[in-house]
């Protein structure tokens, strides 16, 4: 099914975030809300950080709290990773809380 994607500024807009690569994520509108939400981190390994006050009842939800560890999908070789800057910014302002551990795979 196609999905509409977006482009997430790491580090708003609003508070100085600049319209480059090195502040972008391209996501899903869900995805792009949780992260705006705070719900959605980085850790400067390229891996996603989950909030651990983001509580799941329903199957999405758990897809959600999976996500905790995961690896990101790109940069594409030559496109400049988010900068840590950006990545800082909103770890202290926009990100809830502490981040979930790594969920275990199922088997």
């Amino acid at each position: 099914m196609p999905v509409g994607l977006e482009a997430a500024h790491v580090r708003w807009w609003a508070f100085d975030g600049p319209d480059e690569v090195e502040n972008g994520l391209c996501l899903c509108s869900l995805h792009h809300k949780l992260f705006d939400m705070g719900v959605l981190g980085l850790v400067d390994d390229d891996t996603v950080m989950v909030s651990q006050r983001f509580v799941a009842g329903r199957p999405t939800g758990r897809q959600v709290i999976a996500l905790a560890g995961q690896p990101l999908f790109g940069p594409q070789a030559g496109v400049q990773r988010v900068h840590l800057r950006h990545r800082a910014w909103h770890a202290r302002q926009v990100f809830h809380g502490v981040p979930r551990p790594r969920v275990p795979a199922e088997r």
